[in-house]
This record gives structure tokens, sequence and C-alpha cells, in this order.
């Protein structure tokens, strides 16, 4: 027999606004637990509430970075026995007119990303092709240096524009090499280290 919450969202799914809803049933924590989909990716959720005899309903946005409020993801409880129709009723009025703007907002969001995501990709690729013995992951390990004996650099790891998903790992550095690196990374912090008026070394130097 079809669970209360499924048989809400079925009663519901033909009424909805603009059509296309569809009802999935799922289980959390051993409750049943219906969905309204629609082909655009939006969701509301069905779920029995804490009082007896009351549903909640709430939407669902997709895995985002995109910072959502407490005021973004609205829900609503009713009594269970009100029927599909009250229950779709409080969906349009209650859930759907923020929904309606946040969540295009939210797929933006995750597009911007994925197009981020594919520039530092690309990058940590094009810096493997250019690096002798280098190579990529797309995992998130905490960046190393290994040392052999006698202190020569064996393996460092790189994480290319610090997100954590593109870490480029060069392998046998040699002496030559790690000496350049350093007296580059040196050289970094002697002109951007501030001088004692609170300007840059550059600023100091221009000064001369």
């Amino acid at each position: 027999m079809p669970s209360i919450t499924y048989q809400l969202a079925a009663e519901a799914a033909p009424l909805m606004p603009g059509g296309g809803w569809t009802v999935r049933a799922y289980t959390v924590a051993r409750e049943e637990c219906a969905a309204l989909e629609h082909p655009d990716g939006r969701c509301i959720k069905i779920s029995p509430a804490r009082r007896e005899g009351y549903v909640r309903a709430q939407v669902a946005y997709p895995d985002t970075s995109y910072h959502l409020t407490e005021a973004d993801s609205p829900r609503t409880e009713m009594r269970a026995d009100r029927g599909g129709r009250a229950l779709e009723e409080a969906v349009r009025t209650k859930l759907l007119p923020v929904y309606d703007e946040t969540y295009p907002e939210v797929l933006a969001a995750n597009e911007k990303a994925r197009k981020h995501a594919e520039a530092r990709a690309a990058l940590a690729d094009h810096l493997v092709s250019v690096v002798p013995g280098a190579e990529v992951t797309r995992s998130e390990p905490s960046p190393t240096v290994e040392y052999r004996k006698r202190g020569t650099i064996e393996r460092v790891t790189a994480q290319v524009l610090g997100d954590g998903l593109n870490i480029v790992t060069f392998r046998y550095v040699d002496d030559e090499a790690t000496t350049a690196v350093m007296k580059a990374y040196g050289d970094v912090l002697r002109r951007t280290a501030p001088a004692p008026d609170g300007r840059s070394g550059n600023a100091r130097e221009d000064a001369r």
C-alpha cells in the first residue's frame, strides 16, 4: 500500500503549476517519503512531520556552493488528512514563490563553478604537459614534500590554483632545480616584504 506521503504527492502532482510534475518514493531513516519532481530539476520533498498525522513539504536544491540562507529553503507542514489539493496549494503559495526565484540562481552559480573547474583542470593538464615527470590526480591529498637522504627533494605535491581538486605532482626534482626555486621564492619574499614605513620592497627601491 502506498505511503500517505506518496498518496498526497500523487494527488498534488497533476494540480501543480506548469505541469510535468511526477512522483518518486524514497526512504530516509526508515521513513517513507515522496518527492514531487519537475523535468527542469526542481524537487519538493514530502516527509512525515514530527507531529502525529502531519506531513512536511520542503524545497530541495542540487549540490551547490551557492550560499543558501534559511529563507531560501522554505518548508511548511499540514495535516495529512487535508488531501493532495491542500498540499498543492501549500506548495504553490508558500514554497514556489521563493523556490522559483532562487533555483535559477543556484543553477547559474553551479554552471559558473563548472566552467571554473574546467579551466583549473585545463591549467593542470597544461602544466603536466610542459613539465617533464609531472603528473596530475583529481583528488584532494594533503600537500607533501618527500625527501631522500641528505636533503634531496624526491617528490613535491603542488595544488594548482589552490582548489584542492587538481593536484599536480612533480617527481625527482634535482638539486639545481631546488636551488633555483628557493632563490626565486626568496626574491619574491624580499620584493614583497613591507618596508618600515609600511610600503613594499618595490616601493622602497622606487623611492631611491
